[in-house]
């Protein structure tokens, strides 16, 4: 099979295999709810407070309850819930009243914006304006009015909550349960000008019963938050959106000491959205500035490979859903914009101006992004550009292109073109669903060099049957400038089978699942580099929500030339085969405390390996919360022995839901570093900011006591003025 993997999948290739998948798209869908909005004058809004007396409401479109998706799908949830929709020129307006024939007993810890409410109970709405069943937006509150937003794509299995946009929110607890209020500007999100009809979806959680309830699609094997057999919100008309204009300038202040600078300086800057239709948006950066975006997770790298981390920037997180291409995995990205404004040493470069187009052209997606970046003490001043365009065919499916110019992180050229084929049927055979994507790309470097990338991936995202498949190769010398890619040079073979069962006659246990999955990788010589099977992963879930697995690991590792795992150790060339076993527990987070612990024992290489990784949560109330964890390993070498700890540990304050506190320490045993991060935010209004940010290093020396290395304090104001 592994011989096969180079030719299977050339772009030659494409179109017999595009016609043989094609065939799948032939039956129809479930039957799906559909309401008519009600329109209302501006004078007759709501006050949003969640507090649901206001009449209009009494006028809205009435749900009169949901449906239970989880544990027992289609059967009558055990709370009632009601949801009322209307909307005026502007907003659109929902309200839930959450029923709870308990109300002491309602989780309500959580009361800063984005903060995870996976512990509370809380509710959510779904909106697809191009009614695609794969994209759309995500808005949810829980009981304290707790505001979180994100994006929904195909390729996610959970909303990128890190984007944001301007709306409004809130929640109440009352005698019989609790409300909350969503007021949506049209002007937030894009859609089709001339359509009435949206896709949408409405969700609610009851996490100390662990059961889940939807409006439409209330299917176990679908995704709680996923697009699947949405419902229709019909009746929609003459949505208002003033000229599409959002201009945010913001104004810092910064001071820097140790080897972070010395020093005061002063910036500003400004954003400038312009939806120059209501589905086609144009942003413009000017002296781009990201002080406020959050750090990244600390982690020591005992692979010989580049970790990827994830964007945090909100410039580039606008619209990032349609610069996806194939199956987006963290391994292989044509284009991932945490390379933009970071060289090869990982030193900052300054991004001066930027422009970005994203959108819907009819069944076109549009996404286009070009910068002009800073010179350095090592880089020329440069400009680097993505474009990305999909079609929509079929009924969930799309085929699209992409190409990149320029290397952010080098005086280098280099340029990148590619083609992919997402298929997706969510009724497939009795609404079971089908994924199927297709991709190939190919890159050009300054020595007028070609190398490729191409793959195809496979998944049956279903109950109680989950298969997924993947085929892979990365020429050695494919090298995006504007990407990521973790193992040049490499083929790669995955495949993985999970069945679940749910012993309805164990009162104590909900669910069980078995898995087999495994893995293997060679270079293009078809010689194996490394190989993962796991035999049988048992995990189980009770019906209190706790979590439990075990599972073994068969490993393989060849290393045709030495490899550095750390300072003055390093693992020989020589063929490796080793074994660990993987164990760990999860206690459900709808109590005050929650605990996650895993361990593993095993050889390693030439040696054995033990270690630990923990978390523990406290949520004391909705106004505090503390976190902390470590991640433990202890190896043993026949040259040496090591160990490597890292921690962190943080704490929020959250006096209202405009206001919080964030404050989290981390610690690596390798650097000996300790990276302090502190941001307080205060929310004026909807897209009016202020943060105060501290970022302190200190190194921790052999007389066991903490030198500073650096400091840097800013103070941010933002300021979205909308036309």
């Amino acid at each position: 099979m592994v011989h096969g993997i180079a030719p299977a999948f050339r772009a030659h290739r494409f179109a017999f295999l595009f016609a043989a998948v094609w065939g799948f798209a032939c039956l129809s869908a479930m039957a799906t709810e559909q309401l008519g909005a009600i329109r209302i004058t501006e004078d007759e809004r709501p006050k949003i407070d969640g507090d649901l007396s206001d009449p209009i409401w009494e006028k809205a479109a009435v749900i009169e309850n949901l449906t239970q998706m989880y544990p027992n799908e289609q059967s009558a949830p055990s709370e009632r819930t009601e949801i009322r929709l209307c909307y005026d020129a502007r907003n659109l307006y929902v309200a839930f009243r959450c029923f709870d024939t308990e109300p002491k007993k309602i989780n309500a810890k959580i009361m800063q914006r984005d903060q995870s409410v996976g512990s509370d109970d809380y509710v959510y709405i779904l909106l697809d304006p191009y009614q695609t069943g794969r994209d759309g937006f995500y808005f949810r509150l829980n009981a304290n009015g707790a505001k979180g937003e994100g994006r929904l794509t195909s390729n996610s299995t959970r909303p990128n909550m890190d984007w944001d946009t301007i709306w409004d929110g809130g929640g109440k607890i009352t005698e019989d349960g609790w409300s909350v209020e969503f007021a949506i500007p049209f002007q937030s999100i894009s859609f089709e000008e001339k359509s009435t009809t949206w896709g949408a979806n409405f969700g609610r959680s009851m996490p100390r019963i662990q059961e889940r309830s939807r409006w439409s699609g209330a299917l176990r094997h679908r995704r709680f938050i996923g697009f699947e057999d949405e419902g229709k919100i019909t009746g929609l008309a003459n949505m208002e959106r003033g000229i599409g204009v959002d201009v945010k300038p913001y104004a810092l202040g910064r001071k820097k000491s140790g080897n972070r600078g010395d020093g005061f300086e002063s910036e500003y800057g400004a954003d400038v959205f312009w939806q120059v239709t209501p589905n086609l948006t144009t942003t413009l950066t000017w002296n781009t500035d990201f002080a406020e975006a959050e750090v990244d997770s600390r982690r020591v790298n005992l692979t010989r490979f580049p970790l990827f981390f994830p964007e945090k920037r909100d410039f580039f997180l606008e619209g990032q859903e349609y610069f996806e291409f194939g199956p987006h995995s963290g391994s292989l990205r044509p284009f991932h914009s945490r390379n933009i404004g970071l060289s090869d040493t990982r030193q900052k470069v300054d991004i001066i101006s930027g422009a970005k187009v994203t959108g819907r052209v009819g069944k076109i997606g549009v996404g286009m992004v070009g910068t002009k970046l800073g010179a350095t003490e090592s880089l020329f001043e440069d400009e680097v550009g993505v474009a990305r365009f999909t079609y929509d065919i079929l009924e969930e499916s799309r085929v699209g292109t992409f190409f990149s110019y320029g290397n952010s992180r080098a005086n280098a050229d280099n340029w990148i073109a590619g083609f992919d084929f997402d298929f997706k049927n969510s009724h497939w055979h009795d609404d079971d669903e089908v994924d199927f994507k297709l991709y190939e790309l190919v890159s050009h470097d300054e020595n007028d060099e070609f190398a490729h990338a191409f793959g195809a991936n496979f998944v049956y995202p279903n109950e109680p049957l989950y298969l997924r498949a993947d085929l892979r190769q990365i020429d050695a010398d494919f090298q995006p400038g504007l990407g990521f890619v973790r193992r040049p040079g490499t083929r790669r073979g995955q495949g993985l089978a999970q069945y679940e069962f749910y012993p309805n006659e164990i009162d104590w246990l909900r669910e069980i699942s078995f898995e087999i999955n495994g893995e293997v990788t060679t270079n293009l010589e078809n010689q194996i580099e490394s190989s993962e099977f796991t035999p049988v992963e048992f995990a189980a879930r009770l019906e209190t929500g706790d979590d439990f697995v075990i599972y073994p690991e068969i490993e393989r590792e060849v290393l045709f030339e030495p490899f550095e795992i750390t300072d003055d150790v390093t693992i020989p060339v020589g063929d490796y085969h080793f074994n660990k076993i993987v164990a760990g527990f999860e206690t459900s987070n709808h109590r005050p405390v929650s605990i996650e612990l895993f361990g593993k024992l095993g050889d390693f290489y030439d040696g054995e390996r033990w270690g630990i990784e923990g978390e523990i949560e406290w949520r004391q109330s909705k106004y505090f919360g503390v976190e902390i964890g470590a991640d433990f390993d202890a190896i043993s070498l026949p040259r040496s022995e090591f160990d490597v700890l890292v921690g962190f540990a943080g704490f929020r304050v959250t006096p209202n839901p405009k206001l919080s506190w964030n404050t989290l320490a981390q610690w690596d045993s390798v650097s000996n570093n300790v990276g302090l991060n502190s941001r307080l935010r205060y929310i004026v209004a909807p897209g009016k900011d202020i943060f105060f940010v501290v970022n302190q290093g200190y190194q921790f020396t052999t007389e066991r006591d903490f030198s500073k290395q650096g400091a840097e304090t800013t103070a941010k104001v933002g300021w979205t003025f909308r036309f």
